[in-house]
């Protein structure tokens, strides 16, 4: 079987387009015929078997019923087990033309057989799955970069935070494909963050895009998308992360995202959501922490517990306004701020394009000697300085607040 598979598969893609006009221009094999011709795949001469699959993929549109029926019945005295493994082995190469009425068909047969106990059907079942998956995702990201969507590990801004993500898969305005493209994106069985951006995102994206196997974390950011279109997520699978940020959302979405399965962090960030239907999402979802935010980002990055900037990010709101790293934060619009949380909760009162006032402590360094070795105190006496801490300076100044950055590899 497996020395034909490369030549079976020629055959089969030259043939699927056609078989319907094959179908129509000659009389349909009987089933007796289609029988003989399964028995005959499991023969041990070559040309026999060669021959008995060139015949069932001529005859793909009415062999193709009974292939399935025959795989899915137990083995009986009529088809012996190396027959039907021979089906199997067969539907798995239909399987492989992903995006066919065909081979959607023949893989939704091999995926029910998987999902049987631990009978050897399914067991064989179960690794031309996985053999198919491997092949089709390797197909599905090379097609999908062709039209300008990428999976690679990425520098993003997640939950404010800026952060490394593996294997993230990003659709933007680069993207130039269709309908028939995303029907890949099943095939990504290892994608388990997706960041949709732009105003090209769509509803029907978004419904494509729930159906990843390992679908976590989802951002979805400047989308044209309004509540209603959000109800693809009732679909997605157990979620860790969600945020919507600068999209047209409103409260009417409280009702959709209460029932989306979200067991770690949802967060909405300059939506039209209000402030009363903000508390009201707050007390709907318990699974998740509900965090929901006018837009202003300060462009930061700084230690949870202590508030000491470690990054101000270059051209950001903070940076343009002269703080930086190593700067403690101490109050916004006059409010003490003692944590992250704090400063979080602060800013979400505030939209990108207001102005913050915001105080802080700046570090003041000096020079100062090092106790010497005596053996060397009168050899270069101003060799041994370094600079130390010599207290803080309080500062204060207006922070004009930008949109939050979605990838910090641009």
């Amino acid at each position: 079987m497996r020395t034909t598979r490369a030549a079976l598969r020629i055959v089969l893609m030259s043939t699927l387009l056609g078989t319907a006009l094959v179908s129509l221009a000659q009389d349909p094999p009987a089933q007796k015929q289609i029988n003989a011709w399964v028995q005959e795949l499991s023969d041990d001469r070559f040309a026999v078997r060669e021959a008995a699959q060139q015949q069932l993929v001529k005859h793909l549109g009415d062999s193709l019923p009974a292939l399935i029926q025959i795989a899915e019945t137990p083995n009986t005295d009529q088809f012996a087990s190396e027959s039907s493994d021979a089906v199997l082995q067969f539907l798995g190469i239909i399987a492989q033309d992903a995006l066919s009425d065909q081979g959607k068909l023949a893989y939704g047969c091999l995926t029910r057989i998987s999902q049987e106990r631990t009978t050897q059907r399914a067991i064989m079942a179960q690794k031309i799955i996985q053999s198919i998956a491997v092949e089709m995702r390797q197909q599905a990201l090379d097609r999908l970069e062709r039209v300008g969507v990428v999976c690679a590990d990425r520098h993003l801004s997640v939950l404010t935070q800026l952060r490394d993500v593996k294997n993230a898969l990003v659709i933007d305005e680069q993207f130039t494909g269709t309908e028939d493209d995303l029907a890949l994106l099943p095939w990504l069985f290892d994608v388990q963050f997706v960041k949709l951006e732009g105003s090209a995102v769509s509803r029907t994206m978004l419904e494509k895009i729930v159906s990843l196997p390992q679908l976590r974390s989802l951002q979805v950011i400047e989308t044209n998308l309004r509540s209603e279109d959000l109800r693809p997520l009732l679909l997605a699978p157990d979620m860790d992360l969600i945020e919507i940020l600068y999209s047209p959302v409103d409260d009417q979405c409280i009702k959709i995202l209460e029932d989306v399965p979200i067991f770690g962090d949802l967060q909405l960030f300059g939506t039209d959501v209000s402030a009363q239907g903000a508390q009201e999402l707050i007390a709907k979802i318990e699974t998740a922490n509900v965090f929901v935010g006018r837009g202003g980002f300060l462009g930061i990055t700084c230690e949870p517990s202590s508030l000491v900037i470690q990054e101000s990010i270059p051209n950001g709101p903070a940076s343009k306004a002269g703080i930086r790293m190593n700067d403690k934060l101490r109050k916004i619009n006059g409010v003490p701020i003692y944590n992250f949380d704090d400063l979080r909760k602060q800013l979400a009162k505030s939209a990108a394009g207001e102005s913050v006032v915001v105080e802080y402590d700046r570090p003041i360094m000096a020079l100062r000697p090092l106790e010497q070795n005596p053996e060397n105190k009168n050899r270069n006496p101003g060799r041994f300085q370094q600079l130390q801490l010599d207290g803080y300076e309080t500062l204060q100044v207006d922070v004009i607040l930008g949109k939050r950055p979605s990838d910090m590899n641009r």
